[in-house]
């Protein structure tokens, strides 16, 4: 075996050979073994700054959008044909379908070389129905990053970013695990060989895969990605300055910036409340061409909303208007069959309406779609204030009528 990518005329090509561990000396020496006096075991960097980032997972995860009660799902795939999308394309759409939208977030991490491979355009298209559903499609390539250091669990195949999450301590499914497509004695090869895999009842798989983690699972394996943990900063610039014959300063690695692309929401929901428990409680998926049930309520963004959808719902939900009143009024009677709309006013408040006449203004401390659902569910004037179970989590919110039903 050898590697002719490191030679030229039999000579290595470059003055160093940069390696994060010290068990690659072994596979360097068998594989080229002329190389192997350039090598230089300086950690890693990618993971010295994931791991510092670590402290700032809180923020890392509002910063994507993820609400106490959530369990951000990072789904992660290399390219080829053997990796999670080359093997199955509409797995994020299907996990979206079958994960309450209350309960779970969906981030979609993909190797730039699918889209150089295929165009963005053609990716852009195919993840489309994935954007509807709520996936969030990170839009450049280094989110990947955040998304990690925010994950409840990743759903990978045998590309860097699952070997990564494996030695965050985070909770981890296979969706592909092609171990020819690997060397069989790297750590990734051993990780691909114990992790377990992503069931046939996606729902279930993940949830017991967070209750049976342990973070120190696959200590024995993720120890091999760095002889330096923590230590690269210092062991790259040093090599780099002894090259230039200058002294080196001392050298960190700055923790990861937060994502600043607002999170996705569904353009559709189907939409079921409650409201035989004290407080009432609101389960919600996206509305995909497969309904979740048959007398949920049809809540449509107004936002990119499917035509066909809108002619359909039951609440329509708008991004914001200059004058929010005249907007419901305007909505309500061009969608004759809509029960409400409501759009963000001012400041933290919504305005809804309904089209028997109500109008209120609505301040919640979260979700205030889901209440806006709340109030479609009765045909009563609501109360001063309301309460409402979110997976789990109880949020209230303030009512205010402005104006009162018609007669």
């Amino acid at each position: 075996m050898s590697s002719p990518w490191l030679l030229h005329n039999g000579v290595p090509v470059a003055t160093h050979v940069i390696l994060s561990h010290d068990e690659q000396l072994e596979r360097l020496r068998q594989s080229c073994p002329s190389a192997v006096e350039r090598a230089v075991v300086a950690g890693d960097p990618c993971l010295d700054r994931l791991q510092a980032s670590l402290l700032l997972r809180e923020s890392h995860r509002q910063a994507l959008g993820v609400r106490p009660a959530q369990r951000l799902i990072v789904l992660s795939s290399t390219w080829g044909d053997k990796s999670l999308f080359g093997r199955d394309p509409d797995l994020p759409l299907k996990l979206a379908e079958q994960l309450p939208l209350d309960s779970y977030r969906l981030a979609m991490a993909l190797h730039p070389n699918i889209a150089q491979g295929h165009s963005s355009w053609q990716v852009e298209n195919w993840l489309d129905d994935c954007r509807k559903a709520g996936v969030h499609v990170l839009p450049t390539e280094d989110l990947w990053q955040s998304a990690l250091v925010a994950a409840d669990l990743t759903i990978g195949d045998h590309g860097s970013v699952t070997f990564y999450s494996a030695c965050l301590g985070t909770p981890l499914l296979l969706a592909e695990a092609p171990e020819d497509a690997v060397d069989p004695d790297s750590p990734i090869a051993r990780l691909l060989r114990r992790a377990p895999r992503l069931g046939a009842d996606p729902l279930t798989s993940i949830e017991q895969a967070i209750a049976d983690h342990d973070p120190l699972r696959y200590a024995g394996i993720t120890e091999l990605a760095t002889s330096l943990p923590g230590k690269s900063a210092d062991a790259l610039r040093a090599l780099l300055y002894q090259g230039l014959n200058l002294t080196p300063r001392p050298a960190t690695f700055p923790t990861l910036p937060l994502p600043t692309r607002p999170a996705v929401t569904p353009a559709a929901l189907s939409v079921r409340i409650d409201t035989g428990q004290t407080p009432a409680a609101v389960t919600r998926y996206p509305a995909t061409p497969r309904p979740r049930w048959d007398d949920a309520q049809l809540v449509v963004h107004a936002d990119g909303a499917d035509a066909g959808l809108l002619g359909l719902a039951d609440v329509v939900i708008g991004a914001g208007r200059t004058d929010p009143l005249h907007w419901a009024g305007v909505m309500l009677r061009a969608l004759p069959g809509c029960q409400w709309v409501a759009t963000p006013s001012n400041g933290p408040s919504w305005l809804a309406a309904s089209a028997n006449g109500l109008v209120v203004e609505l301040t919640a401390d979260g979700v205030p779609d889901a209440f806006v659902s709340l109030l479609a569910a009765s045909d009563a004037e609501p109360p001063a204030e309301l309460r409402l179970d979110v997976a789990g989590h109880v949020y209230t919110a303030k009512i205010r009528t402005i104006r009162s039903a018609g007669p």
